[in-house]
């Protein structure tokens, strides 16, 4: 992808004022179904890849949960991409902005850590708690447990390893709401994709320099923000006036696809010392991820199969199973064998399956009694009627047609 022309935008007074006018006009768009299937299929892969792969005596033909991280990664800048460029006019955007991603991300955050670290001191002497280095609670609390990964080239305590990609999202989106005020309109496309450009960069370095733990470009932003860069570039693309849809819909259907041949091209170039996949396999991902996303908002017709009732309960209970389904399955192994989880014996293959559901119940509990009531209070604070001046422009499309 490369950086549209300036000549692809309004910048006439009157255009800017007529697009502002439409702009404003224009309705939030409503939940989408779809995305919400989508984040609950991932949150299957999540479980069967650490419940059934990622275990010592685990299947690698499970092992899909980099493509559900990467995803969610995706998803997340794509929602809140285009949540900043539909209300971003607002006079309150920022202080309605964090209060509802405080309401929607912490209260349940903090409550999951909180008891798995109780459950980790309570039975802090049992011979299958991990013995990895712990971290200290607090570093979880203001997210920076992935500083720790990296300065200790460690996960730390396993049943809190999933954490990590909070902490990524929560820096992220301290400082994104600025840029979408700080660069201007016409050059954010430009913006996002040398962000991205820099982020592969980034992981170049650290794979060949030496000079850094591998850890750092697995879990630290710099490494990482690219996937968000393609959900954030996806929102431009969808919130960008004049895009002729319908003649995309097919590519948009098929780029996943290649894109994931990509990924698996890469993996089998690379053998046992080659470094690309590492490098490019995650933009590969993460574009891939982008596409989809965009057919599902366009009502491609698998956007009906991911509208599933089943597929949308995972979704909507994805966040709280995501912080507690390892401390489930850990808990239920150490109490009933008393040892760490795994599948390498049929009592433990069944106890592993049995956690599933209870994994899921826990999270829909935690959902229902923490997320959802906090959300709720959180999207009482209402985006004010008052608009800010609009200084930019709506992005267009090439050759798209303008207000007269």
């Amino acid at each position: 992808m490369t950086a549209p022309d300036e000549n692809q935008f309004s910048v006439g007074r009157s255009q800017m004022v007529q697009s502002v006018t439409a702009q404003s006009a224009a309705a939030s768009e409503p939940r989408n179904a779809a995305l919400d299937g989508f984040r609950g299929l991932m949150t299957a892969f999540v479980l069967v890849s650490h419940y059934l792969a990622e275990v010592p005596h685990g299947q690698p033909v499970f092992m899909v949960g980099w493509i559900a991280v990467t995803s969610f990664f995706v998803l997340s800048g794509f929602l809140v991409g285009r949540l900043i460029i539909e209300k971003q006019d607002r006079a309150n955007f920022f202080t309605v902005f964090y209060i509802r991603r405080f309401c929607r991300t912490l209260p349940v955050y903090f409550a999951c850590v909180t008891l798995v670290f109780g459950c980790l001191t309570w039975f802090a002497a049992a011979p299958w708690i991990s013995a990895h280095k712990a971290f200290p609670l607090w570093s979880y609390l203001v997210f920076v447990q992935n500083f720790f990964f990296v300065a200790a080239n460690s996960t730390g305590q396993h049943w809190l390893t999933p954490t990590w990609t909070l902490a990524i999202e929560e820096q992220f989106y301290l400082f994104v709401p600025a840029l979408f005020f700080i660069v201007p309109r016409r050059h954010l496309p430009a913006v996002l994709i040398a962000g991205v450009a820099l982020t592969v960069g980034f992981r170049a370095f650290v794979v060949y320099s030496g000079t850094m733990p591998q850890m750092a470009r697995l879990v630290l932003l710099p490494g990482v923000a690219d996937m968000l860069f393609c959900g954030l570039i996806a929102a431009v693309l969808w919130k960008t006036e004049g895009i002729d849809w319908p003649r995309h819909d097919q590519t948009l259907r098929i780029a996943p696809l290649v894109l994931l041949l990509v990924c698996g091209l890469l993996r089998m170039l690379d053998g046992e010392t080659g470094k690309s996949f590492e490098i490019l396999g995650p933009l590969a991902l993460s574009a891939a991820a982008a596409a989809f996303i965009l057919s599902l908002v366009r009502g491609a017709p698998e956007a009906k199969r991911f509208a599933s009732p089943v597929l949308c309960f995972l979704g909507n209970t994805s966040y709280s199973i995501y912080l507690t389904h390892l401390s489930v399955v850990g808990l239920v192994h150490g109490l009933v064998l008393g040892r760490a989880a795994d599948i390498g014996t049929p009592a433990q293959l069944a106890l592993t399956l049995a956690s599933i559901p209870l994994a899921v119940l826990v999270g829909w509990v935690l959902t229902k009694l923490v997320e959802q009531p906090i959300t709720a209070y959180g999207r009482s604070w209402a985006w004010s009627k008052s608009r800010r001046p609009q200084r930019l422009p709506v992005i267009t499309a090439p050759g798209a047609a303008l207000p007269a």
